[in-house]
């Protein structure tokens, strides 16, 4: 597992990351509307957000998630085996 203090790429206050809320928890992600592409026959947008997975473990899909404010359900959930999670997103 990665050892790195993910926390310095996670700021809220220096606008590197936005608040997430999911549940009770407030939790700092990296918010995205990432290109996606379906073996090259679709292609187009879909939100996503990037944060630690202890802080995104519980995020599985269908959970509601508010980010900046907007409310999203999760679609997926991808850890990458570093100590970060990606979740796939759909407008609520």
């Amino acid at each position: 597992m990665f050892t790195e203090d993910l926390t310095p790429f996670l700021d809220v206050a220096a606008g590197f990351a936005v608040s997430a809320v999911i549940g009770a928890a407030t939790v700092p992600v990296i918010f995205d509307t990432a290109y996606t592409s379906a073996g090259g026959m679709v292609e187009s947008t879909g939100p996503q957000c990037q944060g630690k997975t202890a802080d995104l473990a519980a995020a599985v899909q269908g959970t509601a998630i508010t980010v900046a404010g907007v409310a999203y359900t999760v679609t997926g959930n991808q850890p990458d085996g570093t100590g970060m999670t990606v979740l796939q997103l759909r407008e609520a």
